[in-house]
């Protein structure tokens, strides 16, 4: 079996020399489309002060000094709520578990890092390749299907093929549909794409 260790990047992964970062910037352009300002945007989010802004968030598998995934996501604190921007698991590491292990060292550091963070939330779109693993997966970490079909006044959100998922943290939890439409305009504030 691999031996896997986890690592936040941190301050002195953001020089273009860090093999992790280079790897993180790649896998953002490719996959994710994400134009420069996009990323210089997450690095900002990255290191933002604890001063009540939106911070962003990194975790990297690595495995023989080789990455082997990450998993990107944001804190926001207006709404105690964490948000999966992005999970990527290389492809020559794939069905070996790095993925649950990264949602996990996730879900710990959001416990440990911002004990009030009530759960987590993520888009998936339903176009998009490998939709009905993906979806799998995260239901198997615990994720639940939040309806959209409650945004009448709003078609854009209602018929933008969207699945949001939630994962909470703590027992009896309730939410209103005011508290959801907050989120997601947070959200929609900050994402990278």
């Amino acid at each position: 079996m691999l031996n896997f260790k986890f690592q936040e990047l941190c301050d002195q992964d953001f020089n273009q020399e860090s093999i992790h970062f280079r790897t993180l910037v790649k896998y953002c352009r490719e996959m994710f489309h994400c134009s420069i300002e996009e990323i210089v945007s997450l690095v900002g989010k990255m290191l933002a002060g604890e001063n009540g802004q939106v911070k962003a968030h990194v975790i990297y598998a690595d495995c023989s000094e080789e990455m082997t995934g990450f998993i990107i996501f944001y804190y926001y604190p207006q709404n105690k709520v964490g948000f999966i921007e992005a999970i990527v698991v290389m492809e020559n590491y794939r069905d070996q578990g790095v993925g649950s292990l990264l949602y996990w060292q996730m879900v710990d550091f959001l416990k440990k890092s911002y004990p009030e963070c009530m759960g987590h939330i993520l888009e998936m779109c339903q176009d998009r390749e490998n939709y009905l693993k993906r979806k799998a997966f995260f239901l198997k970490q615990g994720c639940i299907p939040l309806a959209l079909d409650f945004f009448i006044l709003d078609p854009e959100i209602n018929k933008s093929g969207i699945q949001i998922l939630y994962h909470p943290y703590r027992l009896n939890q309730e939410y209103s549909l005011n508290t959801i439409e907050e989120i997601l305009r947070e959200m929609s504030k900050d994402t990278i794409h």
